[in-house]
């Protein structure tokens, strides 16, 4: 559901990696970019292959179990996305303090103008809330598995879309694939025995903020510079805010009910603990995934992400057989959309090499390659880093790390603030104690 920036530099619009929060692949929205470099030689006695392969095996896993979880507690009876989202986006943030404090280097690249945070980072953080609130919601109508198959046309729109914006240039390649992944698409629907217009709708309105929110991250959340971590840092905490709001307004009184009828066993806690115990393990896989994956791997694993949740879904959540329609068109999607996303990484590694041997050859007689190496050269590169960094720390309306924690404290703190104040004022203290036999 992200963006994949590669190492390179260059972007890829057709691809699809799935985040953290609830959503197919992670549950945060955010990160929407994700960093996939080379994998280095230090292996450590277990080789590279074989780390990668790990890797995406267990991003395989836990993203898939984290979708069709959150699906499964919506089937029986737990119906506060809002709610859920809340606890989802407070495990993210504490992931996210901990990469940026205690990562190398973190701390020091964590800086954002101050109006920025609000008029760039607030919006994509609305638009990523309410997207994981329309796919949760959308799992009491739908199944998983469908709602996995139809999100492999979302390439279709993202590509169209950037078309559009003059993002990527028109090719027939393009065209080809997104009219045989629309195909896909049609023949996902047309081969779905029973079908809610609604849970259809939600879907599709969920699909198309997942448009938006990858817009917004390439409009608003890019050209920030932050870092993965840093992106998850700043807009998890406000995606919390903004969740504890929705919970307030449409939710907290089905949960005072809900309390008050004795409907919140202690079992119902240990589930929500579980859920945010597998948030933070998403995050940690996916980190860990990120660090020794390359933009290829994360292209042909999004495929054998989403046929895990179909899998999964099929067998825990809502039992039934895929028809052999629904199955044809997920494979025609997928690997339209895997066979596309790999041609194009090629692609835009060999422009990118291309270019960077002309503007090489253009600048050698002005600038050697061989400086570089030099330790003058690179003291020289440092000093200049350094007094950028020293004339962004003299703006005070630059924020840095603390800044960052403070938003992160008091947004978390003033979401569950709210929430808690929003179900406690509508409990009877008599009816609580009698639904749980306290008295």
């Amino acid at each position: 559901e992200a963006l994949v920036v590669f190492r390179i530099g260059t972007r890829v619009s057709f691809s699809r990696c799935f985040p953290c929060q609830g959503t197919p692949g992670s549950p945060n929205g955010t990160p929407e970019r994700a960093m996939a470099t080379v994998p280095g030689d230090d292996a450590g006695g277990t080789s590279v292959g074989v780390q990668i392969l790990l890797a995406a095996l267990a991003n395989i896993v836990t993203s898939s179990s984290m979708a069709v979880f959150n699906a499964w507690i919506f089937r029986n009876g737990y119906h506060f996305q809002f709610s859920l989202i809340v606890v989802q986006q407070i495990v993210c943030s504490a992931f996210a303090f901990a990469q940026v404090t205690y990562l190398p280097g973190e701390k020091q690249k964590l800086r954002i103008a101050g109006p920025k945070y609000f008029r760039m980072l607030l919006p994509f953080a609305v638009i990523v809330a309410a997207k994981l609130y329309v796919q949760n919601k959308a799992f009491e109508y739908v199944s998983p598995a469908f709602y996995a198959m139809i999100a492999s046309t979302l390439p279709v729109g993202v590509t169209l879309l950037a078309i559009a914006r003059g993002i990527e240039p028109f090719r027939l390649t393009t065209l080809f694939a997104a009219v045989l992944v629309s195909v896909g698409g049609v023949l996902i629907k047309a081969g779905e025995i029973s079908l809610s217009p609604f849970g259809l709708f939600l879907t599709c309105v969920a699909l198309g903020l997942d448009v938006v929110r990858l817009v917004l991250m390439q409009y608003l959340v890019q050209p920030l510079k932050l870092t993965g971590p840093g992106v998850m840092l700043l807009s998890s905490p406000l995606q919390c805010l903004i969740a504890s709001i929705g919970a307030v307004f449409f939710e907290s009184t089905d949960v005072a009910l809900s309390i008050m009828a004795g409907n919140f066993p202690a079992m119902v806690w240990v589930l929500l603990a579980l859920n945010g115990g597998l948030a933070m393990l998403v995050n940690l896989v996916l980190f860990a995934f990120m660090k020794v994956s390359t933009a290829v791997v994360v292209a042909i694993t999004t495929p054998f992400k989403d046929l895990a949740i179909i899998v999964m879904s099929d067998t825990l959540v809502v039992r039934r057989v895929e028809t052999p329609m629904s199955i044809a068109g997920f494979a025609l999607a997928c690997a339209t959309s895997l066979a596309y996303n790999v041609h194009n990484i090629f692609r835009k590694e060999r422009e990118a090499v291309e270019k960077a041997q002309n503007e090489g050859s253009l600048n050698s007689p002005l600038i050697p390659a061989r400086q570089e190496k030099n330790p003058g050269y690179k003291m020289m590169k440092s000093e200049e880093a350094k007094q950028t960094e020293t004339d962004e720390d003299a703006d005070p309306a630059t924020w840095r790390y603390v800044d960052g924690v403070n938003a992160l404290l008091t947004c978390c703190s003033l979401g569950m603030l709210i929430l808690a104040t929003g179900v406690l004022a509508q409990l009877d203290p008599v009816e609580v104690a009698r639904a749980y036999k306290l008295v």
